[in-house]
């Protein structure tokens, strides 16, 4: 049984794309597609006719105002890249689909995976690349980096549909989070002697999601992180 994603089309312009996204979905097992604020008829005739035996992923997919609507509920959050220079001020490590692969066989499903693609002509926004857990990238030809985009959800899901989950759970939303908020904290009281405290938070954040941190594994950082707090919480003057 092939892993299940959520695959995420941000503004699709063309039919004839949304058409063979479609497609491609149904060639490997996948059903739930969220258009965000989509530029073409998900309706249309190329669209429709393009899909061929997969009218019925692109007659339920699921039309949303932004990429915030249509993540909502899901675990984790894989944005794609054709270009990494986009990233380079930005902390992120986009990671290769095999390297990807091999973290994600180390988690057991217990929430759904969001896929984000971007738009044909610009990729993501930096906003929504903020969105995302992990980036991926397929490597291309430097001379032609960006791939069309039925072509990159028919790379991305041959990789990831091959795996097998194994019997680690991922730590929760909630467990992450207040993990965050403590590490945030212990970086504020230092922050009058760091040079980029908010680089430091941001950097944390995204180590925890490229690392893909099991329950177990949260709750040991949480429990070391929370005596450190309080032990700086009882000297502070």
């Amino acid at each position: 049984m092939a892993s299940k994603f959520r695959i995420v089309l941000v503004e699709p312009e063309y039919e004839i794309n949304l058409g063979s996204v479609c497609r491609v979905m149904k060639n490997f097992g996948q059903k739930s597609l969220y258009l965000v604020n989509p530029k073409c008829d998900k309706a249309g005739f190329d669209a429709t006719m393009f899909s061929k035996h997969a009218k019925d992923v692109l007659q339920k997919a699921t039309v949303c105002n932004s990429v915030q609507d249509a993540i909502e509920g899901c675990e984790l959050v894989i944005g794609t890249s054709g270009i990494l220079s986009r990233h380079k001020h930005s902390l992120r490590n986009p990671l290769t689909l095999p390297v990807l692969a091999e973290k994600l066989k180390e988690r057991k499903k217990t929430g759904e995976i969001a896929l984000l693609f971007g738009r044909e002509g610009i990729g993501l926004s930096q906003d929504e690349t903020d969105a995302c857990g992990l980036l991926v990238t397929i490597p291309t030809s430097r001379s032609y980096p960006v791939m069309n985009l039925s072509h990159s959800v028919a790379v991305v899901l041959y990789a990831l549909c091959q795996i097998r989950l194994h019997t680690i759970t991922s730590a929760g939303a909630n467990e992450k989070k207040h993990l965050k908020l403590v590490f945030n904290s212990i970086v504020d009281r230092y922050a009058s002697s760091l040079r980029n405290p908010h680089k430091i938070k941001i950097a944390f954040e995204r180590v925890l999601g490229r690392s893909l941190v099991s329950d177990k594994e949260c709750a040991a950082l949480l429990s070391a992180l929370s005596h450190a707090k309080k032990e700086l919480e009882a000297s502070r003057p």
